[in-house]
């Protein structure tokens, strides 16, 4: 008997008892995107019950119909949830402001071209000017970027337009703090920015038979970070994953955050980058 509440995570829920990857995504057809393996990693940690229900436009009464015969025991039932998600009315914020102001970026096309339009929308966000909204549309609520900008103290909203269009607004305030990288690394403990020397000195400590190294470069997306995640399931303790790529992997690095991962990079130019995982 497992013991949640609406704040319980979905990965919390699927690492239990994997028959709920089923029971959640037959839920709604928003939700049907759990199933893809690399969307479920990037998004299963993140989401709790609560938001997943705003996702599928449905109710936690709904996951408790079918998760409680899976073993699952709600121990409250709480419908609020930080991301505003399918909200009856837009907050005032963007209500006020002008259409002129609100620049809009349909990412949707270049998802299903096979690449990743995280850095046009990092640079997108940082061209704009303070108390400007730019709102990315896409097929999927883009929690991992939600997550991202809202450290950069961009204030979020997200509408449901359909099952294939999701709207997510992002009011850029005045800078509170220096301007950062465009890609801005979460959780910069894990982080390690190394350069040549330290970098090939770490990697010295290893045999050569305890470097298991991948080149991605050649992948189209989403394949360098299913290949690194597949390989990091299969990392020992005592080796280290040597991983040759074209840029830094911001949604990756979202999905490492709060686990048991030491990331080194190592920036060579604007195409090549060296980084290297391993356990703490």
């Amino acid at each position: 008997m497992y013991t949640i509440n609406a704040h319980t995570k979905i990965s919390t829920i699927i690492h239990e008892n994997k028959a709920a990857i089923h029971a959640i995504t037959a839920l709604a057809k928003p939700l049907e995107k759990l199933k893809n393996p690399l969307l479920r990693k990037l998004m299963a940690s993140r989401v709790t019950i609560a938001e997943a229900a705003n996702m599928g436009g449905c109710t936690i009464h709904d996951f408790i119909k079918v998760l409680e015969p899976l073993g699952f025991t709600f121990i409250e039932s709480v419908s609020s949830t930080d991301i505003k998600i399918a909200a009856d009315t837009k907050p005032e914020w963007l209500t006020q402001t002008p259409i002129e102001q609100i620049h809009f970026f349909d990412v949707r096309t270049i998802l299903q071209s096979g690449n990743d339009p995280l850095k046009e929308i990092m640079q997108r966000f940082k061209g704009i000017t303070s108390n400007d909204v730019l709102c990315i549309i896409n097929s999927f609520i883009p929690v991992p970027l939600i997550r991202l900008l809202e450290k950069d103290q961009a204030l979020t909203y997200t509408e449901t337009i359909s099952d294939e269009e999701y709207r997510t607004y992002f009011l850029k305030f005045n800078k509170r703090k220096k301007a950062e990288k465009v890609e801005t690394l979460p959780q910069q403990d894990f982080v390690m920015m190394e350069g040549a020397d330290s970098f090939a000195k770490l990697l010295n400590q290893y045999v050569a038979d305890k470097i298991i190294t991948i080149d991605v470069r050649p992948l189209p997306m989403p394949g360098p970070m299913e290949s690194i995640l597949s390989q990091l399931e299969k990392l020992k303790q005592d080796e280290i994953l040597l991983i040759h790529h074209k840029r830094i992997p911001v949604y990756l690095l979202e999905a490492l955050a709060n686990q048991s991962w030491m990331v080194h990079i190592h920036t060579i130019s604007n195409t090549e980058v060296d980084m290297m995982i391993h356990k703490k």
